[in-house]
């Protein structure tokens, strides 16, 4: 008995110790598998996608094993060293199977071990029951995936094995279909980057309207702008940290019409710079209006912050922090900050703090790095409101890496929230009710999906 009672004690000792803080009892046995069995079964509201439709994928060259990489994976074989022209030409039908593995062998190497490819690696042995790219399995894993193109694909992968709700797709795409799952948001890059006196007679045309003063150009913003809340668009994204920094002055409107006479005046063929200090007024002033037909409709805003794709870029351009006066003039505008805000967690923590209108989304997040989204999910349940973090949006064009980004989420939700019932900062049903919040309820809420 004695050893009995001094067993216990060590138990609940070492519980103690690796707690922080312990504001609750410990869990009852079992709460491990009770909590990771509902986030396994849950169903989810996909938060961010550049979802294609599923025919656009059945063509020459698209339905092999290069399906799964041929997105964020690309970035990191390119980081290892593979040129763009060698990675298209593994998009395509000219190479066998075999003859595309052979080339991506030492790049694939070099880098199956980041998370972006072990993403991919998870989804192949999920999905289609292949463990491991190689010589071996390509042509196996290839067969399987063209194979599933022929039947309801994207329906099985969605609907019955994510259990995804609605899907928030980055741009209309009305091949989609199923206007209640599939929601959109539009982008307004064409008013933000208007760098020649084409791109804005382009717009002209479209609306059939003829623009020669900035109050045409502001009046267009708004036809197009409604126009996009009347075709099952929820929110507005903007993108601009690929191309300049998120800072933008509340410029006044004679500053900004200079600019956009200067755009007018100028020669066919010619440009002011998209990050160009000339342009900067006139950007400043039409993102000041996009958000002020936000406000007015109640639309959410979202916000590329933190990694860019691709090459080339500065990250001190997507640092959150940059927008604090847009949520100060703003304060009824929802700010949406994307991708968790890599690799300013902790920046994206005190804005979420410290302002109402300012939001957490995890979308692509746990494919840059699975151990950041864990520290830094622990550090924001801790610091912001749980109804205010939104913890998936796969970020993907295939359906494929959605399944197997949303496997990474749920893992690490899972793994967070059972150690912060272990230390005893929730009880179980307080996780269980976070990851309600954080992974369905939050977003159907910030982003009115049940008044669309």
């Amino acid at each position: 008995m004695k050893t009995i009672v001094l067993f216990t004690f060590a138990i609940a000792f070492t519980v103690g110790i690796q707690a922080q803080v312990r504001i609750k009892p410990i869990p009852k046995p079992g709460y491990e598998s009770r909590i990771s069995n509902y986030i396994s079964d849950m169903k989810v509201v996909d938060t961010h996608e550049h979802l294609e439709d599923q025919a656009d994928w059945i063509k020459p060259g698209k339905l092999d094993f290069m399906l799964l990489l041929q997105h964020y994976a690309y970035d990191d074989i390119r980081s290892a060293g593979m040129p763009k022209q060698t990675f298209n030409k593994l998009l395509t039908d000219s190479l066998t199977v075999m003859e595309k593995w052979t080339i991506l062998k030492p790049y694939w190497e070099a880098t199956s071990n980041t998370a972006y490819c072990r993403a991919a690696l998870l989804t192949a042995g999920k999905l289609f029951g292949v463990k491991d790219l190689n010589e071996k399995t390509v042509e196996d894993l290839s067969a399987k995936i063209k194979n599933v193109y022929q039947t309801d694909w994207y329906n099985q992968v969605l609907v019955k094995k994510c259990r995804i709700d609605h899907v928030v797709v980055d741009e209309d795409n009305s091949m989609l279909g199923d206007p209640v799952m599939f929601k959109h948001v539009k982008r307004f890059g064409e008013f933000i980057f208007a760098v020649s006196a084409q791109k804005i007679e382009s717009i002209a045309r479209a609306q059939n309207t003829p623009i020669q003063k900035l109050d045409d150009f502001v009046k267009a913003l708004g036809v197009a702008f409604h126009n996009a809340i009347d075709h099952n668009n929820v929110g507005v994204k903007i993108g601009v940290a690929y191309e300049r920094d998120l800072f933008f002055d509340d410029v006044t409107k004679e500053k900004a019409d200079e600019v956009f006479r200067k755009i007018l005046a100028l020669p066919e063929g010619s440009v002011l710079k998209y990050n160009g200090s000339e342009i900067k007024p006139l950007q400043d002033y039409m993102v000041h209006r996009i958000l002020d037909l936000a406000r007015a409709t109640n639309t959410p805003v979202q916000f590329h912050t933190g990694l860019q794709a691709g090459d080339g870029n500065f990250i001190e351009n997507s640092n959150p922090a940059h927008l604090t006066n847009l949520f100060l003039k703003y304060r009824d505008v929802k700010f949406i900050l994307f991708h968790g805000g890599y690799p300013f967690g902790g920046e994206l923590a005190s804005l979420a703090k410290g302002f109402k209108n300012v939001y957490i989304d995890m979308c692509w997040l746990y494919i840059i790095s699975p151990s950041y989204s864990e520290r830094y999910l622990h550090e924001w349940l801790e610091t912001v409101p749980a109804s205010k973090i939104m913890a998936f949006g796969g970020d993907f064009r295939n359906v494929e890496n959605i399944y197997g980004h949303l496997l990474f989420a749920k893992q690490v939700v899972t793994k967070v929230l059972t150690e912060k019932v272990r230390d005893g900062y929730f009880t179980e049903e307080e996780a269980i009710k976070i990851a309600q919040m954080i992974l369905h309820d939050n977003a159907i809420r910030i982003l009115n999906l049940d008044k669309n």
